[in-house]
């Protein structure tokens, strides 16, 4: 009978490089979404604190929360009060992250 013996020591590695390599494709699909959002938001910026509050987190686990967390004066999220409106502040950009997600991971 023959006996095989296998290292598999370096797949911990292997598989810390994938994940590593996933978070920073999401992280600059991420950015991207925040530079959509800036260029693309449908609405009158009149202080300049909607655009300038866009940002984006990716997770441990590779996710992407796309984050607008300007307030009004009353404290309110003014984001959503201005989507609700009608206006894109961040769904243009999470529409956008979406497709080149799909894109680029779903081949």
């Amino acid at each position: 009978m023959a006996r095989i013996t296998s290292d598999f020591s370096d797949v911990d590695d292997y598989f810390r490089k994938g994940i590593e390599e996933v978070r920073r494709t999401v992280d600059k699909v991420g950015q991207d979404a925040d530079n959509y959002d800036v260029q693309h938001g449908d609405y009158v910026d009149r202080t300049g604190t909607l655009r300038k509050s866009n940002r984006h987190e990716v997770g441990n686990d590779g996710s992407l929360t796309l984050i607008n967390d300007a307030e009004s004066e009353n404290g309110f999220p003014y984001a959503s009060n201005v989507e609700s409106k009608g206006y894109q502040v961040r769904s243009g950009g999470a529409l956008y992250a979406e497709k080149r997600l799909k894109e680029i991971f779903e081949k």
